[in-house]
């Protein structure tokens, strides 16, 4: 029989039976560091994840199915995003990825934020992308790299029916196309944008693919490969230096995120300043806020003063992180009645936008694999559908040299782990533009600080504070009786129909663990797939 999809309530795993994965096993695998204790995990168990495209999240589930690691996951995530959502994704999107691996226990961050591939003429952002799924996949991975490219390879060769996800984007954001005739002719044939279910084949994208599967991901980066990329954008009309393709390379990092309740928080972004925002908003929030205390107008309140004490933190004193007495600095003279001004115009207008608008060009997702490894990503192209212009003959849209500010893409992913416990406990994303931010922190905190449960958490009214225009974004939703304390408060409220995407899913006592309890919630505004799977 079919797995059984779980989502919404907390469950317990099916079969208290259970499987011991020994060292000797675990080396087979590829799991490495577990010495020789044994991991207990429920059989039919094999994770969870969401991805804001369903065909990517399909092949993701697939791949835990079969047994590889959320890394693998990741991998697959990835390259398959390149064929089926190019307007978040693609082997032009760059970002940031966590890891929790309960096995060692290790929590790593993966940069490969946007940087410009030249220093002159206009440029684009350096391809690190695909290096960086390769390092993830040699440090975490269990399957071999180039086994996990073939489907993607196949979506692009084969063609795929455009999904919904990709079909929005495409008639919200896909004017931005019109004036590169390849994309143009691929994605707006005769000037009208793809329909959902339309055939899309991208046979240059699936031979860059093939390519990267015989030629090895460094082929793209120093030789032939990367000297054909080189003159590709150079038709495009972008400037890429040679030294900086070869020498654009992730960076490893050892998590330090938030120590809040005997586990560590942490948030994956698009780039360095939308990560730090994340992080040091969440830092706020959990530390030198009551977040049960008062109403929701209340709360809501509070997270829009969290977002911008901490848009004045990153963009005016260059915060990259607080603690202790740093986040009760940041967060002195709050007054849960009244909106303080605490950041110039300029500043909240760049970190959290003027209009709380849906957009595409980043997109966050989660996988969590049957051991606890958790992996948490943020990628996108700095803008929808990145600069706009096609790669010739590579097939893949260029992303731009940095993240576009005010109304620009907005995306994140957060994880949370026990590392004395060895445990994963907590994996959300979310997507859809600068309120996503505010939909991942108030939608965390409501299910773990509210204790409210992960399926109503998601389907909630949402709200964002679009700082550079004082407005106050709510969701058509929200309850009357919220109004005029926020009105009160000083916000002009406006009704916003789409404030991003959220998705989480969480095992309450950690994973891995012989007996779990664990829950999914899947946003009904997501336009991708969200999986607890167990077998029968």
């Amino acid at each position: 029989m079919p797995p059984e999809t779980r989502t919404g309530e907390f469950r317990k795993v099916a079969r208290n039976r259970v499987i011991s994965v020994t060292a000797a096993l675990a080396a087979m695998i590829g799991l490495s560091g577990c010495g020789s204790d044994t991991i207990n995990v429920p059989e039919g168990f094999y994770g969870s994840l969401a991805v804001e495209e369903p065909r990517a999240a399909l092949l993701a589930r697939d791949v835990l199915v079969n047994g590889g690691s959320a890394a693998d996951a990741a991998v697959v995530t990835y390259f398959a995003l390149a064929a089926t959502l190019p307007s978040s994704g693609g082997l032009g999107a760059t970002g940031s990825c966590l890891v929790f691996d309960p096995t060692v226990p290790r929590f790593e961050r993966l940069e490969f934020y946007p940087a410009p591939a030249a220093e002159h003429g206009p440029t684009i952002s350096l391809p690190s992308g695909p290096r960086a799924m390769f390092a993830l996949q040699a440090r975490y991975g269990r399957a071999k790299f180039e086994e996990l490219l073939i489907e993607a390879e196949r979506l692009a060769r084969f063609g795929e029916p455009v999904s919904r996800a990709l079909a929005y984007d495409l008639a919200v954001d896909g004017a931005v196309l019109a004036g590169d005739p390849e994309a143009a002719r691929m994605f707006r044939p005769g000037g009208r944008p793809l329909e959902p279910q339309s055939r899309l084949l991208q046979i240059d994208l699936a031979a860059t693919i093939g390519r990267l599967r015989g030629e090895g991901i460094g082929a793209f980066y120093a030789g032939p490969m990367a000297r054909d990329f080189i003159a590709s954008a150079r038709l495009a009309g972008y400037a890429v230096d040679a030294d900086r393709l070869r020498d654009a390379l992730p960076r490893w990092s050892a998590v330090v995120g938030t120590r809040y309740a005997n586990h560590v928080w942490a948030i994956a972004g698009q780039d360095a300043t939308d990560t730090a925002l994340a992080e040091i908003a969440l830092a706020l929030l959990l530390e030198s806020a009551h977040w049960t205390s008062g109403t929701d107008a209340v709360r809501r309140h509070l997270l829009a003063e969290a977002l911008s004490r901490s848009a004045e933190a990153t963009l005016g004193k260059g915060l990259t992180a607080v603690a202790g007495r740093e986040s009760d600095a940041l967060m002195a003279g709050y007054d849960p009645t009244r909106r303080g001004l605490n950041a110039a115009p300029g500043r909240l207008n760049e970190a959290l936008g003027s209009g709380a608008i849906d957009r595409s060009g980043a997109t966050g997702f989660y996988i969590v694999d049957r051991f606890g490894m958790a992996v948490g990503c943020t990628v996108g192209l700095g803008a929808p559908f990145g600069s706009g212009s096609m790669a010739p003959g590579f097939g893949f849209l260029l992303g731009r040299p940095a993240v576009e500010r005010v109304d620009g893409p907005g995306a994140a992913a957060l994880l949370v782990g026990n590392m004395n416990a060895s445990q994963t406990h907590l994996a959300v994303a979310a997507s859809g533009g600068r309120p996503a931010l505010s939909a991942l922190l108030s939608t965390t905190l409501q299910h773990w600080e509210g204790r409210v449960n992960l399926g109503p958490a998601t389907a909630a009214p949402r709200s964002h504070f679009a700082g550079g225009s004082g407005i106050l974004a709510v969701d058509p939703a929200l309850p009357p009786t919220e109004r005029p304390a926020l009105e009160a408060a000083g916000y002009r409220l406006e009704e916003r129909p789409d404030l991003a995407r959220v998705n989480g899913f969480r095992c309450v006592e950690g994973i891995p663990r012989r007996t779990l309890m664990c829950e999914a919630g899947v946003d009904p505004r997501s336009r991708g797939l969200g999986f607890f799977e167990l077998g029968r």
